[in-house]
């Protein structure tokens, strides 16, 4: 039986199903308007601690937030030239609640961070800002060459800037300005020079690097120049700028524009900048971090750079110029100002110092020499080849600076036993005025020493070895093999295992360079070719007996710029 459901109700006093829903949505209503006065009591709540707090009332009594703190602690090192700027910048910061993460600046030479950075050191930094971005390319590529396992650096676009100039007293710099000097002046010698040491001051690398461009890229005569450069080096930008004050001819100062900013606020001698009419270096301020940096410190980083860039006020105040080259109010009205070059490519930056450093540093050189019975033969009408080679190593030797030391091999063959090499003066510094004239009077006297075969390869061979088990730190070392013939000991080694013992025995980070020279027309200079190139050195042949001496001062002074001398 199917049961029809009534549509009116059985008693009248029941609800209707109208007044049931009715009822149900008044339930619902009165619900939600409970919730939402809980939540509106609760934000109240929350704001009047705020509120409290923001008017002072609360015992703790902090500043109301702005949003300033950085998410986390930073620990920044900076060049001494940053580290006013950016305590400045930092100072600025719109939240200085005493609950906010700190950011600390500590000031230390790029030069140091860049060599503890490449020795391994593990880095006591967040952000690392040093003077140019030539720095953390030499601290890498320094771990590299000598294969210590240093911290990966990331390095960020510039952001400040300031262009190297050349200080000069205001006399001269108007002479110079006139004749539109610049980086072709050094390379003519048409001014004196002081050049703070590259090795510590960013400008001076950035100015050898100027320095190649305006010869063309002339290795031998870049390598004349630099030795020229090299008596007047000082320890310090200031150092630099106080000798030309102190000038009595007119001088200049290799420099920064804020070095030089800088220095004038207290000098008795006002000097000015020029900016060079050649080729115009700028220096790019980087921020670096670790590649392994945490995300809550990259965001502090962030923060920093923001300020850093919103604070051109500050960087101008202490000389610098913003990272789009903006100069100081004090340089606005100078058209020489406004001119700025983008920043320097800090890889060739970097390789420019390393050749600085290579062309001045000391050198530690073995002079092995062919005493072979063919150095009797006849050369010119009335001298042979020894006699030839006696007077040409005398300059070399006189062509040396006093920090560097020699030592005298000859070889002929079978000179000791089965030995065919001999030393004949041990290793000395030429400042020692015994040692250098020892070494004067073995090479007058080489003629007695001739006679026998040429035990080329493996007198090659014994000499790369004994540089390199007594290699020394700092110093530039060579072999400078002299030779007029072929390799005639036939119980030695043959031209392919000798490669093979040298390429065994190379290492990049202690370089011994071969540098052959072949006396005459009967030398195997295919083979010497192939030694200095297994040894990143250079072969060089005399063809005339007039070219005995140009060549081997050349291959003396060429040093550095081994094996590209072009």
């Amino acid at each position: 039986m199917v049961r029809v459901q009534p549509n009116t109700p059985i008693n009248s006093d029941a609800p209707t199903r109208a007044a049931v829903r009715a009822a149900q949505r008044r339930r619902r209503s009165l619900l939600l308007l409970g919730v939402i006065l809980v939540l509106v009591v609760a934000i109240a709540v929350v704001l009047g601690i705020f509120l409290t707090r923001g008017t002072g009332t609360e015992p703790d009594d902090q500043p109301a937030s702005t949003g300033g703190c950085v998410p986390s602690s930073l620990r920044v090192t900076a060049d001494p030239a940053l580290a006013a700027a950016l305590e400045a910048i930092v100072a600025d910061l719109p939240d200085t609640r005493a609950d906010c993460p700190d950011v600390t600046i500590v000031a230390e030479d790029s030069s140091v961070t860049a060599a503890a950075l490449a020795a391994g050191s593990s880095p006591d930094f967040d952000v690392w800002v040093p003077d140019s971005a030539m720095w953390p390319e030499r601290a890498t590529r320094q771990a590299e060459l000598t294969g210590v396992d240093a911290a990966e650096l990331v390095v960020s676009a510039p952001v400040a800037s300031t262009p190297v100039v050349f200080a000069a007293t205001e006399p001269t710099a108007a002479a110079l300005e006139s004749a539109g000097a610049g980086f072709s002046s050094l390379a003519g010698r048409a001014v004196a020079a002081v050049l703070p040491d590259p090795a510590a001051v960013a400008a001076s690398s950035a100015a050898l690097l100027a320095l190649q461009t305006a010869v063309g890229g002339d290795a031998r005569a870049f390598t004349a120049l630099v030795l020229g450069l090299d008596t007047g080096v000082v320890p310090t930008a200031a150092d630099a700028l106080a000798a030309v004050s102190a000038a009595a001819t007119p001088t200049i100062a290799v420099t920064t524009e804020q070095a030089l900013l800088e220095y004038g606020r207290e000098a008795q001698t006002a000097l000015v900048p020029i900016y060079p009419a050649d080729v115009k270096p700028v220096l790019g301020v980087p921020l670096v971090t670790l590649a392994d940096t945490s995300a809550d410190t990259l965001d502090a980083v962030e923060m920093f750079a923001a300020a850093v860039a919103s604070g051109s006020d500050h960087l101008a105040e202490h000389g610098l110029r913003d990272a789009a080259g903006n100069a100081p109010d004090s340089l606005a009205d100078s058209d020489d100002a406004a001119v700025v070059a983008e920043p320097i490519d800090s890889a060739n930056q970097a390789e420019a110092l390393r050749t600085w450093q290579m062309l001045t540093a000391p050198s530690r050189m073995l002079s092995l020499n062919d005493v072979s019975g063919s150095m009797l033969q006849p050369a010119t009408a009335d001298m042979r080849r020894i006699d030839l080679f006696e007077q040409a190593a005398v300059r070399a030797v006189n062509s040396l600076s006093d920090d560097s030391s020699l030592a005298t091999w000859v070889f002929s063959s079978r000179r000791i036993g089965g030995q065919d090499w001999q030393e004949i003066v041990p290793f000395g510094p030429l400042g020692d005025p015994a040692h250098k004239q020892r070494t004067i009077d073995t090479a007058n006297g080489l003629d007695s020493l001739v006679g026998g075969g040429t035990g080329l390869y493996d007198s090659v061979l014994a000499a790369v070895q004994y540089m390199r088990d007594t290699y020394v730190p700092g110093q530039v070392h060579l072999v400078l093999l002299n030779t007029d013939g072929v390799n005639e000991d036939d119980d030695g080694l043959d031209l392919p295992g000798l490669l093979a013992q040298l390429e065994t025995l190379r290492d990049p980070a202690k370089p011994v360079a071969v540098i052959a020279i072949g006396y005459g027309p009967d030398t195997d200079q295919a083979a010497l070719e192939q030694i200095a190139a297994a040894t990143d050195g250079a072969a060089y042949q005399a063809f005339q007996p007039t070219d005995i001496g140009t060549v081997l001062i050349d291959a003396v002074t060429q040093r550095g710029c081994r094996p590209n001398c072009g």
